[in-house]
C-alpha cells in the first residue's frame, strides 16, 4: 500500500472541518480526570489527537500532526489542560511520547491497558 503524501494546508483544513462540527470546551474548569489518545489516520501519515474529560465526556482539545514524538504530546498536552483549573490525572494508553510529559512537568499519569 503506498502511502500519499499531503499538505499541511489540507491537514489544516481538515482539522478546522472538523472541529467545526464538534463542540470543544471553550470554558476552564475543575477537571478530576482526562484521557487522552492519538490514532493514525489511514493512508495517509498523519495522527489525530484528541483529550475527553473522563467525568462529562466534553471534548477538551483536538489537533492533527505529522508526528508522534514526545514533543507533539507534550504541545498537545499543555493544549488540552489549558481547559482544566487544575491539574487533573490524565489517562493514556503506553506510547512512549508521553513520558517526557510525565517526568518534567508533574502531570499525574495513569497508563490504561492497550488492546
Amino acid at each position: 500500500m503506498a502511502v500519499e503524501p499531503i499538505s499541511k494546508s489540507t491537514v489544516h483544513d481538515l482539522v478546522k472541518k472538523v472541529s467545526s462540527m464538534v463542540t470543544i470546551a471553550s470554558e476552564p474548569r475543575y477537571r478530576r480526570c482526562i484521557a487522552v489518545d492519538e490514532t493514525k489516520v489511514k493512508g495517509v501519515v498523519v495522527y489525530v489527537w484528541s483529550a475527553v474529560d473522563v467525568d462529562s465526556g466534553e471534548l477538551l482539545a483536538l489537533e492533527a500532526s505529522y508526528g508522534r514524538s514526545c514533543l507533539n504530546a507534550s504541545e498537545f498536552l499543555k493544549k488540552a489542560l489549558k481547559n482544566c483549573l487544575n491539574k487533573p490525572r490524565v489517562i493514556i494508553d503506553r506510547g512512549p511520547w508521553y513520558i517526557v510529559e510525565h517526568m518534567f512537568n508533574k502531570v499525574s499519569m495513569g497508563v490504561t491497558e492497550t488492546r
